[in-house]
């Protein structure tokens, strides 16, 4: 490094000013490792009496902090600390905001969450700006004239801002909306597309086991599509993104990318390829790349920053949905421990509630139910008994009759299997397979005495499932009865304990078919 930078790097003063002690300390850290000096403040109050003392070249600013806001701090530096730009920092990007922050004086937003190059770039581009206008007073108090009196190119600039926002309010609000990996996949597409003006995009899935790359998902590719294609993650340009875990924008002409970069028009020459890495746990675990004219084929600086606040946001939420599927996976495992700790106490338990399942499915499906009811009996029927863990031996294998209090701790069973369920966060439809499937159509069951069309769909099937298996299997109190015994005792009880119209689809299923 010559002399000239190395002293024009020391001499850059950068304040950040937020009240989160860990994005304090990333930004300096990140800063500091090019040459600049940073200090750190935790409100804007420490902020404002260090401006009285010190000058700084930039200062980025939360909005969000206790007492003072970052808003409250940029009202005040027109007057402490005039012509320093100001950047702020938000997870909640609006037009709004924007509008008000650069009315004030604001020169550039940082997203929530933020890639590093990204913090890199609009510090940059804010200390480009304000050396570009000199150190006169005169300058520095153009920069921070009203909205409406400000040049024409200053008020392009930030007209640009806001549509920049803009963008990023659609970000934000088309990844949280995505459910599904597929869904981020694609609205990623979509919007990097639209950011880049390129022609096509794919997304490639890193197989760490065998080093790897698969292509997922593709857009603009047309009948010639490129899914499944796989390229190794040791070869170029997709190593260095991988190790460096940072984009990379080049030109190419390698044969073996030919597929990638879409049909060629004449000669095959040096076209451009971007790649973008998405990250979880700190490893790259997805490429999107977007190939085609790029629209001037020049990005900029904006281009870039929307870019990687897009796989900022994409990111976050593959490591949300990782997270959710990994909790959801343990507390069913934890679930399952539980069904085989009721197994081991009382093995009818496990094969009648996979029987009863069984029926149950038969059953919805002879009465033409949705899919989403077929679901909710499979995955919830083998649990509908889980609350009997919490029976006592001596009641839950009694052989002979319960008195009083012993029946009402039978029927707690399906209280308790509620609440033992309840961390899985069931869908109402699996939930009334385990809360309700002892209501009876006459308003004469448990738990809540629920009657006719008050008992939930699902839980009215599992009912006449779970009676025809009880009847038909050996019981610790009495033997099996036939299957015509069962059938005939469920006609009897239609329109008392149960829906008439369950008990035709009953008779009309492959159930009675196969007896």
């Amino acid at each position: 490094m010559n002399t000239g930078l190395a002293y024009a790097l020391a001499q850059t003063r950068i304040m950040v000013v937020d009240d989160e002690e860990s994005i304090r300390t990333i930004v300096a850290e990140v800063l500091g490792r090019k040459g600049w000096t940073v200090d750190e403040f935790s409100s804007a109050e420490a902020a404002i009496t260090a401006l009285e003392r010190e000058r700084y070249d930039v200062i980025l600013t939360d909005i969000n902090m206790p007492g003072l806001s970052g808003m409250d701090l940029l009202s005040q530096i027109k007057d402490a600390a005039p012509g320093t730009p100001v950047v702020m920092i938000t997870g909640f990007p609006s037009i709004d905001l924007a509008v008000e922050a650069m009315k004030i004086g604001a020169v550039d937003f940082l997203s929530k969450p933020f890639k590093l190059e990204e913090l890199e770039i609009v510090v940059r581009r804010a200390i480009d700006g304000a050396r570009s206008t000199g150190d006169n007073p005169e300058s520095a108090f153009l920069r921070f004239r009203p909205f409406d009196s400000k040049p024409e190119a200053a008020r392009r600039r930030l007209e640009d801002k806001i549509k920049e926002l803009s963008i990023l309010h659609t970000i934000s609000d088309a990844i949280s909306d995505a459910g599904a990996k597929e869904d981020i996949f694609r609205k990623t597409m979509d919007i990097a597309q639209i950011i880049t003006a390129s022609e096509r995009a794919f997304i490639m899935v890193v197989d760490q086991d065998d080093l790897r790359l698969s292509v997922s998902a593709s857009s603009g590719y047309g009948c010639d599509s490129i899914d499944n294609e796989r390229f190794s993650c040791l070869e170029e340009p997709f190593a260095t993104v991988i190790k460096s875990k940072s984009y990379a924008y080049v030109a190419t002409d390698d044969p073996a990318l030919a597929r990638l970069m879409g049909p060629s028009e004449g000669p095959i020459s040096r076209r451009p390829l971007l790649l973008a890495p998405m990250t979880m746990n700190r490893e790259v675990v997805v490429l999107l790349g977007l190939t085609g004219s790029f629209g001037a084929g020049v990005l900029s600086t904006d281009t870039v920053s929307l870019l990687l606040n897009l796989m900022a946001k994409a990111s976050m939420k593959l490591e949300n949905i990782a997270l959710s599927e990994n909790v959801f996976s343990s507390i069913v495992g934890a679930i399952n421990s539980l069904i085989n700790a009721l197994d081991a106490r009382d093995t009818y338990t496990r094969d009648h509630s996979s029987r009863v399942t069984r029926y149950a499915v038969q059953i919805a499906r002879s009465l033409g139910s949705t899919q989403e009811i077929i679901d909710s009996i499979s995955f919830a029927g083998p649990l509908h008994d889980i609350g009997k863990i919490a029976v006592r031996d001596e009641i839950l294998l009694k052989k002979g009759s319960f008195s009083l209090d012993e029946k009402e701790v039978m029927q707690s069973h399906v209280i308790r299997g509620e609440e033992i369920l309840r961390p899985l966060n069931l869908m109402q439809t699996e939930k009334a397979v385990v809360l309700y499937h002892h209501e009876r159509w006459d308003g004469g069951g448990y738990p809540n005495g629920l009657g006719g069309a008050e008992i939930p769909l699902a839980a009215r099937i599992f009912s006449v499932a779970d009676t025809f298996d009880a009847m038909t299997s050996t019981r610790p109190y009495r033997t099996a009865l036939s299957m015509e015994v069962a059938r005939q005792e469920i006609l009897r009880c239609s329109g008392t304990q149960f829906d008439p119209e369950i008990v035709d689809a009953f008779i009309n299923s492959e159930i009675m078919k196969g007896r």
